[in-house]
């Protein structure tokens, strides 16, 4: 004797939102409109109590709104200590900090700034900085480079 026992079910579940949006693009950051996403910068030769401003333009190339994030990576050349002496401070122009001052020697890093770009926006991203007083610059190949990286992700 055998029997056979069949089930059969089915589940319908629809649900609807209205709130949902879906927008198609591209989204890409430049610097100073030289189509890489990073900047650099060599310090060198420098004594105390010298102090200066980079400016760098960041583009959102695309066509969609988006979201800048920022990278600070370093180099020092030479047997003296330029990166303890040299104090740095990395600001939006008009907004808010990114690497908010102290020794460039400890700026290195990932910067979650969030910085809001629209489409075709641009925004200056400015390094204040000063070499202190006590620096002696004994060392002639005494360098540090900076290079600030900036990553670009859809706005949400």
């Amino acid at each position: 004797m055998s029997l056979v026992f069949t089930a059969f079910a089915y589940f319908d579940d629809i649900e609807a939102s209205i709130e949902n949006t879906f927008e198609v693009g591209t989204w890409e950051v430049d610097v100073d409109s030289g189509g890489g996403h990073a900047a650099s910068h060599i310090f060198k030769g420098l004594s105390a109590g010298q102090t200066g401003t980079l400016n760098w333009t960041v583009s959102n190339t695309g066509s969609v709104s988006a979201y800048v994030d920022v990278s600070i990576s370093l180099s020092e050349v030479g047997t003296g200590d330029l990166g303890d002496f040299l104090t740095a401070y990395l600001y939006v122009s008009g907004g808010s900090d990114i690497y908010p001052g102290g020794p460039i020697s400890g700026a290195a890093g990932s910067y979650d700034t969030n910085l809001p770009l629209d489409a075709g926006q641009s925004r200056i991203i400015v390094l204040d900085w000063e070499v202190g007083g006590s620096y002696t610059g004994l060392d002639a190949n005494d360098q540090v480079t900076i290079t600030i990286s900036f990553s670009i992700q859809p706005a949400p």
